[in-house]
């Protein structure tokens, strides 16, 4: 697996206190098309180890970057003119707050708002769950992992439609997430073992719930029974 190691920061999006860490990063090639004689590029997939701000592991966090006019602009400039739909924008596989890039083109998909903003519950939800990885490490220093999310995104290759620059669009996003241990002994290498039934931390884990999206674009949401492991499609053509 690939690291990309992150220069740490004092300026960070914190959620009580504590900032989201990018541990990994690895990015599938750019799916690069022609529409009407022009190049135009978007992700394929991201996967990724978040972690909680450990000082152990502190040189791998850092913020990512917000999206700009000039992100995956030819295939944005396409959208506008030819699209069935309006409102579409870059959006991103790795969150900015996770350490994500929004001027990288494997890292954007074009995504409606509404399916931008169905993501942006499960971010949310994820970020519930770095905050219990938190606490435990921060009240356990003792134990002999970390706790952690592994996050990963994949854009469908299904078309949104048929037709026009429609036919270059994913249908949907599908996002799988899930609690991990990463075993400080042989970090910086990642040596992650699931979380099951019987972990000590499970009650705390728990207590991130599950997520509260409503919005139509989320379909075929899943969870285990222990509140460990989630998926979900987000569909760009509910809009």
């Amino acid at each position: 697996m690939a690291f990309r190691k992150c220069l740490s920061t004092t300026d960070r999006k914190v959620i009580d206190r504590f900032a989201v860490g990018l541990v990994s990063e690895v990015y599938g090639p750019p799916l690069i098309q022609t529409f009407e004689n022009a190049q135009i590029r978007s992700g394929t997939s991201m996967a990724a180890v978040l972690g909680p701000d450990q000082s152990n592991v502190s040189s791998y966090y850092a913020l990512g970057t917000k999206t700009s006019a000039n992100s995956l602009r030819p295939f944005m400039r396409a959208l506008v003119d030819d699209s069935h739909m309006t409102g579409w924008i870059a959006g991103h596989l790795l969150n900015e707050e996770m350490g994500g890039s929004g001027g990288t083109d494997e890292n954007l998909t074009p995504l409606t708002t509404k399916a931008n903003s169905a993501h942006k519950a499960y971010e949310g939800h994820i970020k519930k769950m770095l905050l219990q990885c938190h606490r435990i490490d921060r009240d356990n220093k003792e134990i002999d992992y970390w706790y952690g999310v592994h996050y990963s995104v994949a854009a469908s290759t299904r078309p949104v439609f048929q037709d026009l620059i429609d036919t270059y669009v994913a249908s949907h996003i599908s996002i799988e997430y899930r609690y991990i241990k990463i075993k400080k002994a042989k970090f910086p290498a990642l040596e992650i073992e699931e979380i099951g039934t019987g972990d000590p931390f499970l009650q705390i884990l728990r207590v991130a719930g599950q997520p509260n999206c409503t919005s139509p674009n989320a379909l075929n949401e899943q969870c285990n029974p222990g509140n460990t492991r989630f998926s979900v499609e987000i569909h760009n053509e509910n809009n």
